[in-house]
C-alpha cells in the first residue's frame, strides 16, 4: 500500500509536470501565434494555482470533506491545458515518430500494421457503433469521476484519482518522449479517413479534427483509461457496474485503430500501462477495505 507521503510526492511531481505543459505551450504558441490557444493558457494558469492552494491545504488540513477532493481539479487541470499539446507539437518539436511506430506495428503484426488489418472488416454500421464508443470515452471519465467525487467512501475515491492522474501522468511523458499524430494524419496515402461517411462518424472526425495536438498518440489513453475506469469499478466492488461498461470498453478499444487514430503497439502500451495502474490501486483497495473486494 502507498503511504500519504508517497501519495503527497507523487502530487507535487504532477503538479510540476502540468506546469511544464502550460509553460512549454504558451511558448509554443507565442512562436506559432496561436491566439486560439488563450483560454488554455490564462485559465489553465488560473487553474493550476488554485490547484496549487488546495493540493496545499488538503497537505496541512486535520479533517476530510468528502467533496473537496484534490483529484477532481487535477482532472479540470488536465483537460484545460491538454491543447497546448498542439502548440508544443508544431511551436517546439521538429521531429515525429510515426515512421517508427509503424513499422514497429508492421513487425509486431505479421507485415501490416493493426490499423491496416482493420480495414478489411470496415463497414457502415461498424464504423458508426465504434465511432460512438470512441465518444463515449470522455462521458465515461466524467461519470465515473463525479460517481466517485460524490461517493461516501473517501478513501475508495483517493485511491480513483490516484490512479486516474498516474495513467495521465505516464501518458504525458509518452506524448514528450515519442511524439506521433497517428496512421491517418501521419499516413493519408495509406489510410482512407474518415472510415464512414456516416453521421456519427462524421461528427467525431470534426470533433477530433479541432482537438487533435500532433503528439498524443503513444500510448493510447483512450485504451488505458477506459480499461482503468472499467477494471477500478470491478475491483471496488461494483461488479455490475463493469459488466455494463465492458461493451464499451470493447468497442473503444477496437474504434482506436479501426478509426485510423492509433498504431497497435499505442494499444498494447496503454492497456499493460492500465494493468500496472490497476494492481496498484486494486492492492490499495484491499489493504484498506479487505480482501473481498
Amino acid at each position: 500500500m502507498l503511504t500519504t507521503k508517497a501519495r503527497m510526492l507523487f502530487n507535487h511531481i504532477f503538479s510540476v509536470q502540468l506546469f511544464i505543459i502550460w509553460g512549454l505551450g504558451t511558448y509554443g504558441s507565442w512562436l506559432i501565434h496561436a491566439t486560439e490557444m488563450l483560454t488554455p493558457i490564462f485559465l489553465g494558469l488560473f487553474l493550476w494555482i488554485l490547484l496549487v492552494f488546495v493540493g496545499y491545504k488538503n497537505q496541512h488540513s486535520t479533517r476530510h470533506s468528502r467533496f473537496y477532493w484534490l483529484g477532481l481539479l487535477q482532472l479540470i487541470v488536465c483537460w484545460t491545458i491538454f491543447p497546448l499539446f498542439k502548440s508544443i507539437r508544431y511551436g517546439l518539436y521538429q521531429w515525429s515518430f510515426d515512421d517508427i511506430l509503424y513499422a514497429l506495428d508492421k513487425f509486431l503484426w505479421f507485415g501490416k500494421s493493426l490499423p491496416e488489418w482493420s480495414i478489411f472488416l470496415q463497414s457502415g454500421w461498424l464504423s458508426e457503433l465504434l465511432a460512438f464508443c470512441y465518444f463515449s470515452f470522455y462521458f465515461l471519465i466524467i461519470g465515473s469521476a463525479l460517481f466517485f467525487f460524490f461517493s461516501r467512501n473517501n478513501a475508495l475515491t483517493k485511491n480513483y484519482f490516484f490512479g486516474l492522474m498516474l495513467m495521465y501522468f505516464f501518458g504525458f511523458i509518452g506524448y514528450f518522449t515519442i511524439p506521433a499524430a497517428g496512421p491517418y494524419s501521419a499516413f493519408p496515402s495509406d489510410f482512407n479517413y474518415p472510415v464512414y461517411s456516416g453521421s456519427m462518424t462524421l461528427f467525431l472526425t470534426d470533433l477530433v479534427d479541432k482537438g487533435i495536438t500532433g503528439m498524443d498518440v503513444f500510448p493510447s489513453l483512450h485504451t488505458g483509461i477506459t480499461l482503468y475506469i472499467v477494471g477500478f469499478f470491478y475491483l471496488s466492488g461494483y461488479q455490475k457496474t463493469a459488466y455494463c461498461l465492458f461493451p464499451i470498453l470493447i468497442g473503444l478499444i477496437l474504434a482506436t485503430v479501426y478509426l485510423h487514430y492509433h498504431y497497435g503497439i499505442d494499444v498494447i502500451v496503454g492497456a499493460l500501462l492500465a494493468l500496472w495502474v490497476l494492481y496498484i490501486t486494486g492492492k490499495n483497495n484491499k489493504v484498506e477495505y479487505g480482501t473481498h473486494l
